[in-house]
């Protein structure tokens, strides 16, 4: 195993599961984000992956890339990037690690949803998204 060793951890997994999603399809909708596709397409390969190791390197590599924003939101979206031990991986389910990247895979969508020239028409959408679940994220929005 290599020695990257970071992990998200996060308030409510379903709930942030669900505003990820909503990130997701707001930016599908509006096609501002086509990019973000080819962007997350080997965290969804890794995620088919049934190989631990596969699916480590790869969150390790969109963790590298993605820590800072994901601290910087973390009050918006209650999602840390914190350093791990072996041990502590070694305890990790390869469903452990498929919901960190499918939470990964949100937070690209996200960080490119804020840089959209679409950004406006996401916003909506995403507003219409997030009431349908009963989720209010002021703070979320008020960033876009």
């Amino acid at each position: 195993m290599s020695t990257l060793n970071h992990i998200i951890t996060h308030e409510d997994q379903e709930k942030n599961l669900m505003i990820f999603d909503c990130i997701k399809n707001a930016a599908e909708l509006t096609h501002a984000l086509r990019h973000s596709i080819k962007k997350t397409s080997e965290a969804i390969s890794a995620i088919n992956s049934n190989e631990k190791e596969t699916k480590w390197t790869t969150l390790q590599k969109y963790l590298n890339e993605y820590a800072s924003f994901i601290n910087n939101t973390v009050k918006i979206t209650g999602i840390q990037v914190f350093p791990i031990t072996k041990e502590y991986y070694d305890n990790l389910s390869l469903d452990d690690l498929n919901q960190q990247l499918q939470i990964v895979i949100g937070i690209v969508y996200f960080k490119e949803a804020l840089y959209s020239t679409a950004k406006e028409a996401f916003k909506q959408c995403l507003e219409k998204l997030l009431s349908k679940h009963n989720i209010f994220l002021n703070e979320l929005l008020s960033l876009l």
